[in-house]
C-alpha cells in the first residue's frame, strides 16, 4: 500500500525491471478495472528493461475506499501521488506513462504532469454521447449517464456496473463520472465547465492507439479527446485486429495474456527510444501521424484543425 497525497493508502504493485533499467513507467488504468489485470503487460515490459508502477484508484480493488471519493481525484490526486512514489522509487530514471482508456483521459489533472517525459494512450476518449455512432450505441451512452447510473445507484447504493457489462463503482465515483458523461466537455467541474489545470503541461511524445472493433472507445470519440492535449507530439495508429494477429482486440484485449507479445515489443521499443531523447521539461512539438505500415488507412485529423465536443 502507498499513501496518496492526502493520506488515503492505495495498493500498488511495483514490476521492477529484470534487465538494465530504461526507465520507469506509471500505468494509468481503465475505469473501475484492478491492477491486477495489467500483470501480464507490466511483466513483459518489467522483463524489457523497465520499472512498471501498477495501481487502483481510490475506491477500486485494493485500495482504501473513502465515501466522499470523486473520480476526478484518481487524476488529480492518485496519479500524481503515483508519480512522486515512481520517481521517488527510481531517482533519476526517465519516466513514461501508459493510459488505458480513463488512464489517458486525466494526464493533465496531475500537477507534475510535466515530469513525464513520453506516453502511450490505449482506447482512451472522451465519454460524451454524441461521439458514438446514430442509433443503438449512442442511446446505449446516453441511458448509461442519465438513466442507468443515477437509477441503479439510487436503488443499489452503487453502482452495479458488471449488470451492463461494465465496471462496479462506488456511487459517489459513480455520480461524478456520470456527470463527466453528460457534459459536452467530458471531463468538468461540478457545474459542466472544462477542468484542464495542467494540460498545457502534457508536451511529451504521445503513441495512440485505437482499434477498429471497439465499442467502448470508438474513432470520433478518441479523435474527441485529442485537442485536450495540444502542445504534445501525438502518433496515432487506428488498428484492425489483423494487425496485431489476433481476431479480436476491443477495449481490453490489447492487455490481456493471450495477446501476441510483437505488440508490446512494438510498444517497448517506441517508449525506450522516447524515454533515451527526451528532456523532462520544456518539450514542444507539432502533432503528426504514424507512417508506419501496419496503421490502418483511416484518416486522422490535427486537434489544431479539428473542431470537437469535447474540447
Amino acid at each position: 500500500m502507498l499513501p496518496a497525497r492526502d493520506g488515503v493508502k492505495l495498493a500498488a504493485t511495483l514490476f521492477d525491471a529484470t534487465s538494465p533499467l530504461r526507465g520507469a513507467l506509471l500505468l494509468n488504468g481503465g475505469t473501475g478495472i484492478p491492477r491486477q489485470f495489467y500483470a501480464a503487460f507490466a511483466a513483459h515490459l518489467a522483463s524489457r528493461g523497465f520499472a512498471v508502477l501498477t495501481y487502483d484508484y481510490r475506491g477500486i480493488g485494493g485500495s482504501e475506499k473513502p465515501l466522499e471519493a470523486m473520480i476526478d481525484q484518481w487524476g488529480s490526486i492518485d496519479q500524481p501521488s503515483m508519480l512522486d512514489h515512481l520517481a521517488r522509487l527510481h531517482p533519476g530514471a526517465p519516466i513514461g506513462l501508459v493510459g488505458h482508456s480513463f488512464g489517458g483521459q486525466v494526464l493533465g489533472l496531475a500537477d507534475n504532469i510535466a515530469s513525464v517525459r513520453a506516453a502511450v494512450l490505449i482506447t482512451s476518449q472522451s465519454g460524451h454521447w454524441r461521439h458514438w455512432p446514430p442509433g443503438r450505441r449512442r442511446l446505449r451512452m446516453l441511458a448509461l449517464w442519465w438513466l442507468l447510473i443515477p437509477g441503479l445507484t439510487a436503488l443499489t447504493g452503487r453502482f452495479p456496473g458488471a449488470w451492463i457489462g461494465t465496471a462496479n463503482l462506488p456511487a459517489n465515483i459513480a455520480r461524478s463520472w456520470a456527470r463527466w458523461g453528460r457534459s459536452r466537455h467530458y471531463v468538468c467541474d461540478p457545474w459542466g465547465k472544462p477542468f484542464r489545470p495542467h494540460n498545457e503541461q502534457v508536451t511529451f511524445p504521445i503513441q495512440w492507439l485505437s482499434f477498429t472493433d471497439d465499442p467502448i472507445a470508438p474513432y470520433e470519440a478518441v479523435e474527441a479527446l485529442r485537442p485536450y492535449y495540444p502542445g504534445a507530439s501525438v502518433e496515432r495508429r487506428h488498428l484492425a485486429p489483423a494487425d496485431l494477429a489476433v481476431e479480436a482486440v476491443g477495449h481490453f484485449g490489447f492487455f490481456r495474456k493471450s495477446m501476441p507479445r510483437a505488440g508490446w515489443d512494438a510498444l517497448a521499443s517506441w517508449l525506450d527510444a522516447r524515454l533515451q531523447a527526451a528532456p523532462a521539461r520544456g518539450q514542444t512539438g507539432q502533432e503528426h501521424q504514424s507512417e508506419d505500415p501496419a496503421a490502418c488507412q483511416h484518416p486522422t485529423f490535427s486537434p489544431r484543425s479539428r473542431t470537437a465536443s469535447a474540447g
